[in-house]
């Protein structure tokens, strides 16, 4: 078969050769944004009197044919005819369709400009998806931490206990990441809301193309502004695999206190039988699969940014071949992080909280902070409570006591400042109600942050 490069060469290409740089496989997906770019690319033809008006009638009706045909059948976008991307699939069936004209398409245009404006259709299209499977993935931590109530649970640092805090102010911890993962998306969107039609191959085109018009029948606001540099232009997805590892990282550590929390050394939460799988040996696990493959794969979409990142690094200016391995590795991202996202809320919305076990984890020497403060608030500056309340934490290890063991008498064996009201100052609902931040685990500031982040979560899935 005759290939779109193939007027230069004598004979047809190696097979195996062939067949080793045909990207039809995976670049397929780019479909319906290479079925759009070419009817707008037909447009800005005619409008430059490089098409007539019946050829551009026909290649509309030709592509338009295409693309419905596409879409009521996934399995006519095939490789049955050998064809070497998805350029060429929709080129073929044009000329099949409406014979000489659907040559006429490809007048002034480069596959070089062609991939880079479908990889931004593409982008435009799919990032909103990936948003709205992130703020799904939030409200299910909203859900449980509605369901959680007023439960307290201790903070850790260091994985060692630190302070009491609310239940829901921690699962809000991770639904604050995750909606940075929307804002950088965002960014993303901003990145790639540029044209590359009108650049050819990289010096740009003869003909008399309004991109102007051209950005705006495709929805872009900006045309790009140097033909060379677009054409081996692709920081954009080296910006969706950054937005995509730092999204699994933050993932990852969701699955991580996850299965910690619902172990049996903890407890916090009860894991739903749905999520989780059993042991082939010992009738007893029920172990928390689901979420260490989440935790797995986020090294896969971090080697993915890796690969691209040590691809990109070493080409000269232009289009280079080498840039044919951006779709592998932005296609598998997009998978596996909208499947990780959608197996991260599933096992969310099945977990039961245990506030008896939160609750009494969130008493003992955590509340030391709270004994310093409590000095300090008698007038003892900070540095010296830190050591007061330090030595008195010594005796009560060596002891194995805690605070609500102690009697005056031994309280004020430390400072004489201690008084009768100490026992209910140091207790974990007055640690978190002392606080008055609004960023911090306070009750009402918590109820304020729940009330925000379903607003939020609102205006992205609407």
């Amino acid at each position: 078969m005759a290939h779109l490069w193939s007027g230069r060469f004598a004979g047809d290409p190696d097979a195996e050769l062939f067949a080793f740089g045909s990207s039809f496989r995976f670049d397929r997906r780019l479909f319906e944004d290479d079925v759009r770019g070419s009817l707008a690319w037909a447009q800005a033809l005619a409008r430059a009197n490089v098409l007539t008006a019946p050829d551009a009638e026909s290649i509309e009706r030709g592509l338009t044919d295409i693309l419905e045909q596409g879409r009521r059948d996934a399995s006519f976008v095939s490789d049955a005819h050998g064809d070497e991307d998805i350029h060429a699939f929709v080129e073929r069936e044009l000329v099949l369709r409406i014979g000489e004209a659907g040559r006429r398409l490809h007048t002034g245009r480069s596959r070089n400009e062609q991939v880079a404006v479908d990889l931004r259709l593409y982008l435009k299209r799919r990032v909103p998806v990936v948003q709205r499977a992130i703020a799904a993935t939030v409200r299910s931590l909203v859900d449980l931490a509605e369901r959680a109530g007023d439960a307290l649970m201790p903070s850790y640092t260091h994985l060692r206990r630190a302070q009491p805090v609310m239940v829901a102010h921690f699962l809000l911890s991770h639904g604050a990441a995750l909606r940075r993962d929307v804002d950088r998306l965002a960014a993303l969107l901003r990145e790639i809301d540029e044209l590359p039609l009108g650049s050819g191959a990289i010096a740009g085109t003869s003909y008399a193309i309004d991109v102007a018009a051209l950005a705006q029948t495709l929805g872009f606001s900006r045309v790009a502004r140097n033909s060379m540099d677009v054409s081996g232009d692709r920081d954009f997805v080296a910006s969706f695999l950054h937005a995509a590892s730092l999204g699994m990282v933050h993932l990852s550590r969701l699955a991580e206190d996850f299965i910690l929390f619902t172990s049996e050394e903890f407890a916090f939460f009860d894991l739903a039988d749905s999520a989780a799988t059993g042991s082939s040996l010992m009738p007893q696990k029920k172990n928390p699969d689901p979420l260490e493959l989440v935790r797995g794969k986020s090294g896969r979409v971090i080697g993915h940014l890796a690969g691209w990142l040590a691809t990109m690094k070493g080409l000269p200016a232009g289009y280079n071949k080498d840039l044919q391995e951006d779709k592998e590795a932005l296609f598998d991202t997009e998978d596996t992080w909208l499947g990780c996202l959608g197996a991260s809320a599933s096992v969310i919305d099945g977990l039961r909280p245990n506030p008896a076990m939160t609750n009494k984890a969130a008493s003992g020497l955590l509340l030391a902070t709270d004994v310093a403060d409590y000095l300090v608030a008698k007038g003892l500056p900070f540095r010296d409570a830190h050591e007061v309340v330090g030595a008195l934490v010594r005796r009560l290890l060596e002891e194995r006591r805690g605070f609500d063991d102690l009697s005056l008498a031994e309280w004020q064996q430390h400072s004489r400042l201690f008084g009768e009201d100490v026992r209910t100052a140091v207790t974990p609902l007055a640690s978190i109600q002392k606080k008055q931040t609004p960023q911090s685990t306070a009750p009402k500031a918590v109820a304020a942050a729940l009330t925000e982040t379903k607003r939020w979560v609102l205006e992205v899935l609407s």
